[in-house]
């Protein structure tokens, strides 16, 4: 086995070709003369990327040719057939002229038959697997993009060819920087190139800054207490472990898989499935990434709660509980029948609340219940989103007194709230609530 460096250059007489190359670097660069509609160069016989570089290089030589007077068209054609042929190593050029312009012919002067190795980066699963799919067009492309190149183009052509595979790279993995590596299995070392020699291009990817660094899971759930969240994150964490040090530009085009990768895993744990409840998670691909879960049960409602009370002598704090059952899930009609308890710490008496409440509207529920000790109607009117976002409630009883609370969550836990009881000698209290 035998290994070629892209940048090799392959020259058989170096002294004349460099006097050539000179000489055509001179005449690229006298000055702008125009060239004419009649005097445009078409390229054929190399590879499609490599075309508009050749015509370019081409055009600018024969630019500078066709003013000199004392050159007659087969001079022009000759001088240019040679500067072609040094400047184009690995090719043997025909130029002809005809009063619609030039046309060049390079012919590989070896064997162009190549084979493409796409080596993947090491990737956990299902992250390889994303990948490989990604990728699996990558060789036919590959390969019709080395036909037509024989190996000793590289030495001026690998920049051109390096740009192609960049822009063929981009739109299916974003964020991914290909390198390439040339390497050569069969034939003798020194040995004129060989029709059953193979050409191996190798390439291998790195990931492209900026990266994911992190991911930042929250779990938010009307129906589910926070004491059954704390594995949920754990989970989201430990299944999507693989997606951190990805290109956030590959993430983003991944976004969907993330999210129905993150989902599945919470549909799989014991408190998802136990309460058959549906999942939506939103990932934004950063370099910390927050990946929102929704989490909300069709059947049940479970909430606990301590409060405290500042700003008054006669409260005390509480514990709280509420239990609830959807008596219409999957109908469209969120009709829920629920038990409240609360316990005061000081002597530990305990009022319970039985009722039910309906939503006609997103985050809007109304309803009716019966407390006791005193079998109390009450009435209730509730405003509430997400965590960071204010909420209100409000209740009246069938004697006319009102209770209301008008507060901020400041996370998925705790709250803080300005509350009025007609009841009390001290009307207006503060009150700060962690759910459990």
């Amino acid at each position: 086995m035998r290994s070629a460096d892209v940048f090799k250059c392959v020259s058989t007489d170096v002294s004349k070709g460099c006097a050539l190359l000179f000489l055509a670097a001179a005449l690229v660069f006298l000055g702008g003369a125009r060239v004419s509609s009649q005097e445009l160069i078409r390229v054929e016989g190399v590879p499609y990327w490599l075309r508009p570089s050749v015509e370019r290089s081409l055009l600018s030589v024969w630019s500078e040719l066709s003013p000199r007077s004392e050159l007659t068209g087969e001079d022009r054609r000759a001088l240019l057939a040679m500067v072609a042929r040094r400047l184009f190593i690995g090719y043997s050029p025909s130029i002809a002229l005809s009063e619609f312009g030039i046309l060049v012919t390079l012919s590989p002067e070896s064997p162009v038959a190549w084979n493409v190795e796409i080596m993947p980066p090491s990737l956990s699963p299902p992250v390889g697997e994303w990948f490989a799919e990604s990728a699996s067009e990558l060789s036919v492309l590959f390969g019709r993009m080395l036909a037509r190149l024989p190996l000793e183009a590289l030495s001026w052509a690998d920049v051109a060819l390096k740009e192609a595979i960049e822009d063929t790279c981009a739109p299916l993995l974003p964020g991914w920087s290909p390198s390439l590596l040339v390497r050569l299995e069969g034939g003798s070392v020194g040995a004129r190139r060989s029709a059953d020699e193979k050409r191996i291009l190798q390439v291998s990817f790195t990931p492209k800054p900026p990266l994911v660094l992190a991911i930042v899971p929250s779990i938010s759930s009307k129906t589910l207490p926070v004491a059954f969240r704390s594995d949920l994150r754990e989970k989201i964490l430990r299944t999507l472990a693989p997606v951190v040090g990805l290109p956030i530009e590959w993430a983003a085009k991944n976004k969907l898989r993330i999210e129905a990768l993150a989902a599945e895993a919470l549909l799989d744990t014991n408190t998802v499935s136990n309460a058959r409840a549906r999942v939506d998670v939103s990932f934004s691909p950063d370099q910390l990434s927050p990946v929102e879960a929704e989490v909300e049960s069709p059947r049940y409602s479970i909430r606990a709660w301590i409060a405290a009370y500042a700003g008054a002598d006669g409260k005390y704090p509480e514990i709280g509980f509420h239990l609830g059952r959807n008596v219409l899930p999957f109908s469209g009609w969120d009709v829920e029948l629920y038990g409240e308890w609360t316990l005061a710490a000081n002597d530990f008496s305990l009022e319970s609340r039985w009722g039910f409440r309906w939503s006609p509207w997103k985050h809007i529920l109304v309803g009716a219940e019966k407390a006791f000790p005193g079998n109390t109607l009450w009435y209730r009117l509730s405003v509430a989103g997400g965590a960071r976002s204010p909420y209100f409630w409000w209740r009246l009883s069938e004697d006319g007194d009102s209770m209301l609370g008008l507060g901020y969550r400041l996370d998925q836990r705790i709250s803080l709230e300005l509350h009025y009881d007609a009841r009390d000698d001290d009307k207006l209290t503060l009150k700060a609530i962690s759910d459990l």
